[in-house]
């Protein structure tokens, strides 16, 4: 349905960015799975909560997690926990909210994040390949724009 040709005018939804922008996505999920499955044998939701936790200086809680890879906490906590039983993360409780754990990644998660990273450049470029080079800046410059924009409206909803 994604891909059918026509000559009929596409539908109206098909027409707006947001639209657009959960299709790109979803495509991109279906082939990022692919990829990293291949690449370094973890699922989509393994991967981006390595990249996660191995991205960031200090130590992350689950909820931390949950925001950064936009994955559900019950996503989050059956990702980790295998990552835990791969001996690719390790955990240890929070000294300031006793109910929180802190998530890091150990040695072999380590390099194993670096497979992860390399993977997601590649698909970043495999993405953007379309583009020239200024094209790229102009997008990325863009949704930097639109991610403030909706940090704003997101804040100003909260008040």
């Amino acid at each position: 349905m994604i891909f059918e040709d026509s000559d009929r005018p596409p539908p109206a939804l098909r027409r707006h960015f947001t639209y657009r922008l959960n299709v790109l996505s979803r495509l991109n999920d279906l082939m990022s799975q692919e990829l990293y499955l291949r690449g370094c044998g973890l699922s989509l939701p393994e991967t981006r909560c390595m990249a996660a936790i191995g991205s960031f200086p200090k130590s992350l809680t689950i909820n931390d997690v949950s925001f950064e890879t936009n994955l559900d906490k019950a996503q989050v906590s059956r990702s980790v926990k295998s990552l835990v039983e791969r001996g690719l993360v390790s955990r240890r409780p929070c000294p300031i909210d006793g109910r929180a754990t802190l998530l890091s990644l150990s040695a072999t998660g380590q390099s194993v994040w670096e497979q992860v990273m390399l993977l997601i450049e590649q698909r970043n470029q495999d993405l953007l390949g379309c583009l020239s080079e200024s094209e790229r800046d102009l997008l990325l410059d863009m949704c930097d724009c639109m991610l403030e924009q909706a940090k704003l409206q997101y804040q100003a909803s909260r008040e």
